[in-house]
């Protein structure tokens, strides 16, 4: 049967089951080994430290680059993704982080080590919204549920991947460099792998030999409308009904990263500085937590057959990772390096099923109301604002203050994310469009 012609919100067209497998696991891969691109230096941010001899600031301020620059690349990224073409960008983009990773491991200064980590934030900054557009595009209701899941596993696939075999290399005892020319091999090869992959799938969709077209399926995608009613009207993300709630979903996307990456970032520090593991165990122990962060998209999709409202979700998942954090605080003294990795992990695993909210399903949940690679890329460019504020932040602290101090201030930003989200939740039901959406 030959596609409908008639207009809709969304597509006719959709990838059979198994070509949407295809692409899903691709996308899984690619934005996986992405991720080993992105958190190299976070990874060996101990040794660089020790090699190059600077303070925690110092280095985390290469890092800080990265998310400005990423943070920057996002908010451009939600007015042009709908422009770009994924195959190409996406296989130019991942080549470009690899170089730049080759580049890291090439500088002899940290100094140095700045721009070509910007360029590499940049460069990553088109990879999330150019996914999600493909995945919306091509994905019927069904297979856009999968590959929510699959999307959540890359950070922890991905992490695993990047602290492993630092810790694996370190236990060797090669440079911290090696990782970053083995970044370079796997990100190169993943970029050709996706380049050849989707070229495939792209012929099959234009042959159709790998879709579908079930208008049955189709229609319950779509909200029943009388035939003359009009279109749904676009998630414009700045009527003056939309801005309240979603600049709060914004700042709260900024405060869950601020803690999240914060903690990855400078857990394995505090377990060498305050609790005497040792650098290689404490890189391998980090990996607990994006493993734990696999349980977040299950926990999402167990909320919502609940609660309906996923700023009310984000609150009470805040409200979690804010206990968890206290009970650190009150437990730091003693020195209990497993009860607070834990406790770490608890917290971790509440933030990554907010930033599965924030980057997968709200940008979804915009999929009949216009572009969803535009949404998840304002959102994301919010996330890596925290992100860059809490590397260098947090280092800054920890140099003057002491890890304690950190922890308090992580504490009382996850308490004021507390309220934002419920603000946010009232705001959201007073309009149709947000209160769908948000």
């Amino acid at each position: 049967m030959k596609p409908n012609t008639t207009s809709t919100a969304l597509p006719r067209v959709f990838l059979d089951r198994k070509h949407a497998s295809f692409l899903i696991y691709l996308c899984c891969i690619l934005y996986s080994t992405a991720y080993v691109g992105r958190y190299s230096y976070a990874a060996n941010l101990y040794y660089v430290m020790g090699d190059l001899a600077v303070t925690k600031d110092v280095a985390g301020l290469v890092s800080s680059f990265f998310f400005f620059s990423y943070a920057f690349g996002q908010l451009l990224n939600s007015w042009l993704a709908k422009y770009y073409e994924p195959r190409r960008v996406m296989t130019i983009a991942l080549s470009i982080s690899a170089i730049c990773n080759l580049g890291i491991g090439l500088c002899p200064d940290v100094i140095i080590m700045r721009p070509v980590w910007l360029i590499n934030g940049i460069a990553q900054s088109m990879l999330w919204c150019c996914l999600l557009n493909m995945q919306s595009k091509y994905l019927c209701k069904e297979d856009i549920g999968r590959a929510i899941i699959w999307n959540s596993m890359t950070v922890a696939f991905g992490t695993v991947t990047c602290y492993g075999l630092t810790a694996l290399f370190n236990r060797m005892g090669l440079s911290w460099r090696v990782m970053f020319y083995f970044s370079f091999a796997l990100l190169f090869a993943v970029a050709m792998l996706w380049w050849f992959g989707i070229g495939s799938l792209e012929k099959g969709v234009k042959n159709g030999s790998c879709i579908i077209y079930d208008p049955n399926t189709a229609a319950k995608e779509l909200p029943k409308q009388p035939q003359n009613a009009a279109k749904p009207s676009p998630a414009k993300l700045f009527t003056r009904y939309f801005v309240p709630p979603f600049v709060l979903a914004c700042v709260a996307a900024a405060t869950c990263s601020f803690i999240r990456d914060g903690v990855v970032t400078w857990l394995p520090t505090i377990l060498i500085e305050d609790f005497g593991v040792d650098p290689s165990l404490s890189t391998a122990l980090t990996m607990l937590l994006p493993l734990i962060s696999l349980l977040g998209a299950v926990t999402v999709r167990q909320m919502q057959k609940k609660l309906h409202g996923h700023m009310l979700m984000e609150g009470l998942l805040f409200v979690v990772a804010t206990l968890s954090i206290g009970g650190i605080i009150l437990l730091y003294s003693a020195r209990l390096a497993v009860v607070t990795l834990i406790l770490f992990a608890l917290m971790y695993w509440m933030l990554m099923a907010i930033s599965n909210i924030t980057t997968s399903v709200i940008p979804f949940a915009c999929r009949n109301r216009g572009n969803v690679g535009g949404v998840s890329a304002l959102l994301d460019s919010c996330c890596y604002l925290g992100s860059m504020l809490s590397t260098y932040g947090l280092g800054y602290v920890a140099d003057e203050f002491g890890w304690m101090s950190a922890l308090y201030l992580i504490a009382a930003i996850a308490a004021v994310s507390i309220i934002l989200c419920a603000v946010a939740a009232l705001l959201a039901k007073k309009d149709g469009v947000t209160k769908e959406i948000l």
